[in-house]
C-alpha cells in the first residue's frame, strides 16, 4: 500500500488512546510515524517521544491542516484524531488527510448540545466524518447496530469489525482490538504491534489508583461518560456502599453532569462529592466541596475508599494526581 499510511481516528470517546496504540504500533514496525491528539493536553508523538503543541489562542480546528502541512517528507504514517466537534466540521479531517482507513471509536453520547441525545443523533453527526467509499475500522458490535449498516449501505462503506482484545483492563480491550484492525489493514506484524501496544505506558490522565494518606482514590475522569466510568468502576472490585463518588463538574458541560445523574442516584453510593463549579440543580443526593487547592482536596480523600469521574481537564484533578505521583503528597 502506498506510503504514508493515513489513519484518521473518529468518534466519540477515547479517540486518543487509539492513536497512542497505533503510533506504537507502527514504530515498532519501523515506520517513521508522527501523530496528534487533542486529549487532555494536545500533543505530536514520534518515535522519541511526545511534545505538546503550544497555542497562541483557543483550539481550531484548522489546527490539524497546519500540523499536517509541518510534517517532514519522508514521513511512512500518520495518525490524526479528528478534533471537530461540530457535525458541519467532521468532514475536514478525512479532506485535509486523505485517510486509507478511519477509525470509528464509538457512538456513545456526548456534545449533547451539538449532536443530540442518543446514539443514532450521534452517529448521524459522526458521519460526515465519514467520507463515500471509506474502510472504516469499529467495534464489532457497533458493525452491526442497524443504523450503522443502513449508513455504510447508503455511503458505500467498507466496515472492519474488530474484536475486543482478551485478557487487558476493560478500557483497553476496545481500544487495542480497533488498533489491531488497522494494523491488519495495512499488513504489519501482528506480533510486533501487539507487543508494542502492551508495553505501551499509560497516558498522564488515564485510569490509575492513587494512594492519599490512608485513602484510595481511583482516577476515572478522563472517561467522560457513564458506560466507560461503570466499567472502571467494576474493575476496582470496590463495594459501592463503601465507596464514595468524586465528581469533578464545569458550569460549561452541564449535559455530562446531566447524564451521570442517574448513574449517581441509581446505586447505593456511601456519598456523592462535587467539587469543581457548584452543580446546577439536582435531585440526586450529593454535597458541593468548593476546595480551593489539591493540599485541601487531599485531606478530604485522605481516608476510605473514593471513585473520581466527570471532568479531567478542569481544576485540581490532573494537579492532584501530579503532586501524589511525584511525591509531594504524603501517602
Amino acid at each position: 500500500m502506498e506510503k504514508p499510511f493515513r489513519v484518521a481516528v473518529t468518534g466519540s470517546r477515547g479517540k486518543s488512546g487509539v492513536v497512542r496504540l497505533i503510533h506504537a504500533a507502527f514504530c515498532a514496525c519501523g515506520l517513521k510515524t508522527y501523530s496528534r491528539i487533542t486529549g487532555v493536553v494536545p500533543r505530536e508523538l514520534r518515535k522519541d517521544g511526545e511534545r505538546p503543541i503550544m497555542r497562541l489562542s483557543g483550539a481550531n480546528v484548522s489546527e490539524m491542516k497546519w500540523w499536517l502541512s509541518t510534517l517532514p517528507h519522508d514521513t511512512d504514517g500518520v495518525v490524526l484524531e479528528n478534533s471537530a466537534v461540530t457535525p458541519d466540521l467532521q468532514g475536514l479531517c478525512a479532506l485535509w488527510l486523505k485517510p486509507q482507513v478511519i477509525v470509528l471509536t464509538n457512538i456513545r453520547p456526548d456534545h449533547e448540545a451539538y449532536w443530540g441525545r442518543g446514539e443514532e443523533n450521534v452517529l448521524r453527526a459522526l458521519s460526515h466524518a465519514l467520507p463515500h467509499g471509506s474502510s472504516i475500522a469499529l467495534p464489532e458490535k457497533l458493525a452491526a447496530n442497524p443504523a450503522m449498516q443502513l449508513l455504510a449501505e447508503k455511503k458505500q462503506l467498507k466496515l472492519l469489525p474488530a474484536r475486543e482484545i482478551n485478557g487487558l483492563p476493560p478500557h483497553l480491550s476496545a481500544n487495542t482490538g480497533l488498533a489491531l484492525e488497522v494494523c491488519r489493514f495495512f499488513g504489519l506484524d501482528e506480533s510486533k504491534c501487539m507487543s508494542a501496544m502492551k508495553e505501551l505506558p499509560a497516558d498522564f490522565a488515564d485510569f490509575t489508583i492513587l494512594n492519599i494518606g490512608n485513602g484510595r482514590l481511583a482516577f476515572a475522569f478522563s472517561a467522560n461518560d457513564v458506560t466507560t466510568t461503570e466499567g472502571l468502576f467494576q474493575s476496582t472490585g470496590w463495594s459501592r456502599k463503601e465507596t464514595c463518588v468524586l465528581f469533578n463538574h464545569r458550569a460549561d458541560r452541564v449535559d455530562r453532569f446531566r447524564s451521570f445523574e442517574g448513574w449517581m442516584s441509581g446505586y447505593p453510593w456511601h456519598d456523592v462529592l462535587i467539587i469543581g463549579d457548584a452543580p446546577p440543580r439536582t435531585k440526586i443526593k450529593c454535597t458541593y466541596f468548593p476546595c480551593n487547592n489539591i493540599d485541601q482536596l487531599a485531606e478530604k480523600l485522605s481516608s476510605g475508599y473514593w471513585f473520581g469521574c466527570g471532568n479531567t481537564v478542569y481544576g485540581l484533578t490532573l494537579p492532584l494526581k501530579l503532586a501524589c505521583e511525584e511525591g509531594r503528597i504524603q501517602k
